[in-house]
């Protein structure tokens, strides 16, 4: 300190140089501590209500993740496919094209987290199968892919690394009741996917789908629940796949809903009061 000066200059001094920004939390690196989690999509009153009357309007879903040992919620995703494009897709099923952003809420945080992104396809049977992008939404590099091979009677879905390569497969087979009978109690209400290891073959975790309620199932019955257990050994990145993977999921398998036919549950009270 040069001659004379007081103390107080030095403490201005300090304030003056610029301070180091606490790094953010990574999600990545936060789901490492996280095993058990539930996925629970939101129920849109106009999509439930027109599907009621008989021509279900599409609205965008929307999801919530949440740690299911606490509690906290983790992620909040949201649909971001225009409303032209949502409507296509009860005609054009598998081939239309959508896209999902995933934001990172946990601990009182606010950010982007990832992006999923299924582009327009010519899809027919084994050609041109469902494919999903899933990009790191602060740097846009690509963190995997999830595609849905042409499997006879089976469901079986491919989580992929950034560099195509599995890193997890998801086999949930052809002969649970909840496939052929949903129902919102008893064994009928889950669906469950066995998260295989593609070089051990050893199972490593479990992905279920479950109904929410006997009131959801009546009004909406395509707004389901998914429960995600991973058992020791995974690393964050592949378990924030394994959450896109169940996005998908419903997207690919779960989102018709029965209430817009017309030998559905409420067009057949209808009928019985004509």
């Amino acid at each position: 300190r040069p001659p004379g000066c007081f103390p107080c200059c030095d403490f201005r001094a300090r304030r003056r140089r610029p301070q180091r920004a606490l790094p953010e939390m990574s999600y990545t690196g936060y789901l490492e501590g996280v095993n058990n989690v539930i996925i629970k999509e939101k129920v849109n009153l106009i999509e439930a209500a027109s599907a009621l009357l008989g021509q279900e309007i599409e609205m965008a879903n929307k999801y919530k993740i949440q740690n299911r040992d606490t509690g906290e919620d983790i992620f909040y995703a949201v649909e971001q496919t225009s409303c032209l494009t949502r409507q296509l897709k009860q005609c054009c099923g598998d081939c239309a094209g959508w896209d999902l952003d995933i934001l990172f809420i946990a601990q009182g945080m606010s950010m982007p987290a990832m992006k999923m992104s299924k582009p327009w396809t010519a899809t027919f049977l084994c050609c041109n199968r469902p494919v999903v992008e899933v990009l790191d939404a602060q740097s846009g590099m690509p963190m995997g892919s999830i595609t849905d091979p042409c499997m006879c009677f089976n469901m079986k879905f491919v989580v992929n690394n950034m560099y195509g390569v599995p890193v997890v497969f998801a086999d949930g087979g052809c002969c649970q009741p909840g496939v052929w009978l949903p129902l919102p109690c008893g064994p009928c209400s889950e669906i469950s996917f066995d998260l295989i290891h593609p070089d051990s073959g050893s199972k490593i975790g479990e992905l279920k789908k479950k109904v929410p309620g006997c009131l959801k199932f009546f009004l909406a019955p395509d707004v389901d629940n998914y429960i995600v257990q991973f058992y020791p050994g995974w690393d964050g990145r592949s378990k924030a796949l394994v959450l896109a993977l169940a996005i998908f999921m419903d997207f690919r398998l779960f989102s018709e809903n029965p209430n817009d036919d017309d030998d559905s549950r409420v067009g057949q009270l209808q009928e019985a009061f004509q």
